[in-house]
């Protein structure tokens, strides 16, 4: 090998190996980041204000968080989901009703739509309500409808029970507070989940405005009372209540990210909505994230991985009756500092909306596009409270998607390239001084 040869090789390795060192830095930055990020821990669940709450992926079912999840407490309308897992699919939603009074008849001082004697509904109609006016006269029709109360209740129990709500004790058809009526955050969690599965419960539960037949001819217009399900990029919805013993409470559901998220958050304030709100950022970015501390359907979650991940209050566990059985204060029907009797309902399309009525005042939320082809509700008109989490949400919902997690393996292909790259011109070079 001559000796321009072994100069013009020499140069070409080392052009080789500086250009091949770059790629292999560019690399090892990319995938550094990646690391970084990948490594970068979540943040635990917010310390939101609730006495019970349980936060789960939709499609596995593991519980991502959890709050004394099968705390007996009384669930108020958030007992309609269930109400609709066990009816939706018995009574077709064709179905038209001309009903008498005493058809639908419920508690004087619970919510109603305003039900007339003597107008024709059909079954569907009488869910748009349930869901968005949480019409008790409307469940009562319902109810009605399939055989009457006591076998709904009846149904409603074996429901619970086939679907694995073990704590969930059923009394009537509408959550309306009834002596020894109780559920659990995680048998509220199990109860969506099952409704989700169905197309038409989905359907309703999304609703965020419909109309409903009035007296003489003339529908009524009836708009979502939860400034989550018209305010909270991606939320499917669902159900939330208020009673005097049950407090404020509330299930609800979103996707982003290809992921979805359940969230149940009972005996909560007047600001169930903005703790609901937290939640779900938090349930959001963390699904995929974290390891699960229990499984919907697989029984109690484990206490260790419970008590070890998610903070937990001091209260009291109740039995089903409501009594207590353990814990260090003692429990009162709502968080401290929050009063259900000076709390007035927001007015309904057709009258006052009572005791079970979604509570106002409600955060103030900008408006998203609705999914449907359902025109979009009015912001509403009462006055407003803090609504940062919610906005907060909005905004971070359009941050984009995380480093990839695998870039750090990109630095080691680099480097393996590199030296394969710089070994040829070197085995050249080496080659042509052995043939000399």
């Amino acid at each position: 090998m001559t000796v321009r040869s072994r100069v013009h090789a020499s140069v070409f390795c080392a052009i080789t190996c500086a250009a091949t060192g770059l790629a292999v830095l560019i690399l090892g930055a990319s995938g550094a980041s990646g690391a970084a990020h990948a490594a970068d821990p979540v943040s635990a669940p917010p310390d939101v204000d609730v006495a019970s709450y349980v936060v789960a992926d939709y499609d596995t079912g593991q519980i991502l968080a959890e709050r004394d999840p099968h705390r007996a407490l009384y669930p108020a309308s958030t007992l309609k989901v269930l109400t609709a897992d066990t009816l939706i699919p018995r009574l077709s939603a064709s179905l038209a009703v001309t009903p008498k009074a005493a058809d639908f008849a419920a508690e004087p001082d619970g919510s109603v739509v305003g039900m007339t004697a003597g107008v024709t509904y059909t079954v569907a109609d009488l869910w748009r309500a349930t869901f968005l006016d949480s019409a008790n006269d409307a469940v009562a029709e319902l109810a009605h409808l399939a055989g009457g109360l006591d076998t709904t209740v009846a149904l409603m129990q074996k429901k619970a029970r086939a679907l694995g709500a073990y704590d969930t004790v059923v009394e009537d058809a509408d959550g309306y507070d009834a002596d020894g009526q109780v559920t659990s955050a995680y048998d509220l969690a199990l109860l969506a989940r099952a409704g989700l599965g169905n197309a038409s419960f989905r359907a309703y539960c999304s609703l965020r405005q419909a109309t409903f037949p009035g007296p003489g001819g003339k529908d009524i217009v009836l708009k979502s009372h939860d400034p989550m399900l018209t305010g909270y990029p991606g939320m499917i919805g669902v159900k939330g209540g208020i009673t005097t013993k049950a407090g404020h409470t509330y299930v609800g559901a979103a996707v982003r990210g290809g992921h979805t998220v359940i969230e149940t958050l009972m005996l909560g304030g007047t600001d169930i909505f903005d703790q609901a709100a937290r939640l779900m950022d938090w349930g959001l970015a963390a699904d995929g994230h974290v390891a699960a501390v229990g499984k919907l359907g697989s029984g109690s979650s484990s206490p260790s991985a419970s008590s070890s991940t998610t903070p937990t209050k001091s209260a009291a566990t109740t039995g089903s009756s409501g009594s207590t059985s353990s814990g260090s204060t003692t429990p009162t029907p709502t968080p401290s500092g929050t009063s259900q009797s000076t709390t007035t309902p927001a007015p309904s399309p057709s009258g006052p909306l009572s005791s079970d009525a979604l509570p106002v005042p409600v955060p103030t939320i900008t408006l998203v596009a609705v999914r449907s082809a359902t025109p979009t509700p009015a912001a509403p008109s009462s006055p407003p409270t803090s609504g940062e989490p919610i906005a907060a949400a909005a905004k971070s919902a359009k941050s984009g998607p995380a480093s990839d997690p695998a870039a750090p393996d990109a630095l080691w292909f680099g480097l393996l390239a590199a030296a394969g790259v710089c070994a040829l011109p070197l085995g050249s070079l080496l080659a042509g001084r052995r043939s000399r």
